[in-house]
């Protein structure tokens, strides 16, 4: 992009999304009951997400808006099936509520004062037994504050990318297992790191896993992330094990990609196992 000039685009749309509501979208789509925990500031982008909620059948009961404050805004650049992100994180105070009453918590990426929800919700994790995933964002992994890692001892569920898995377990390899064990020293119970193209590798209980990439076509990448662990999430909550749960997050991950935006091709569970028994030629294998 050249400084200074105006650029004609094919197209504009503007979608409420960030990890949180899309993985609570995701999830629900494929049965289960999701509710979304966040802050936004009182504008249109509170307004379209309680709409996109509402529409979804998300619990939207522990959205808060703050009076005078912004929500955070990105602006994605689609160009050849690659996005790239320009974001915006409004600071904002995190509370974490009383009464969560759930199986599964989900944390997303977060913007800046998260330390004290990190640490509220380990604490929290450790009293009340729930299950907890976490898909840590860009600002948490520039800091790598010593919060972060003390959540991570309390994960049931860590799923990164590959150069966000080096960032993490301060290592450069291209040996997955190594980093798959690196990340799984830190705490968590199953370790999942993704590498677009070339699929996702995880562990358990000593075991390790690669799933590759599900075929389909490619238009935009915007939301895989979030639909891939939408799809490793509603899994578990089916009470499948890691291999299906793998190949759930590829089947999501690849459907969404066909679309433009995180959501239009989120899967519903029939849709899902619909594509998987096609796909015959299909396999999660062990490393």
């Amino acid at each position: 992009l050249k400084y200074g000039e105006k650029i004609p685009v094919d197209s504009a749309r503007l979608l409420p999304a960030g990890s949180a509501a899309n993985v609570a979208i995701g999830v629900k789509r494929l049965g289960k009951k999701s509710c979304l925990e966040t802050v936004m500031g009182e504008d249109m982008t509170a307004i379209l997400t309680r709409e996109l909620l509402s529409r979804e059948g998300v619990n939207a009961s522990h959205l808060h808006t703050v009076r005078g404050a912004k929500s955070s805004f990105s602006a994605i650049l689609n160009f050849e099936g690659e996005s790239t992100i320009l974001a915006v994180h409004e600071p904002h105070a995190y509370a974490l509520h009383q009464q969560l009453g759930t199986t599964w918590v989900f944390v997303g990426e977060m913007g800046k004062g998260y330390e004290g929800f990190y640490r509220k919700l380990a604490r929290r994790k450790k009293r009340d037994g729930f299950r907890l995933a976490l898909n840590p964002g860009a600002i948490q992994l520039e800091d790598l504050n010593p919060s972060l890692y003390e959540l991570i001892t309390q994960t049931d569920l860590l799923i990164v990318n590959k150069a966000e898995a080096e960032r993490l377990a301060l290592v450069e390899s291209d040996d997955v297992g190594h980093i798959l064990r690196k990340l799984q020293d830190l705490g968590s119970q199953t370790v999942i790191v993704t590498r677009g193209q070339k699929g996702a590798y995880a562990t358990e209980d000593g075991t390790a896993w690669h799933a590759p990439m599900f075929p389909g076509r490619r238009v935009e990448t915007t939301g895989a992330g979030d639909a891939f662990t939408s799809g490793v999430l509603g899994a578990f909550m089916h009470k499948y094990d890691l291999k299906t749960a793998l190949a759930w997050g590829s089947a999501n991950s690849a459907s969404v990609v066909g679309y433009v935006g995180a959501h239009e091709g989120l899967l519903k569970k029939s849709e899902l196992e619909t594509r998987l028994s096609k796909m015959k030629t299909y396999r999660v294998q062990p490393l």
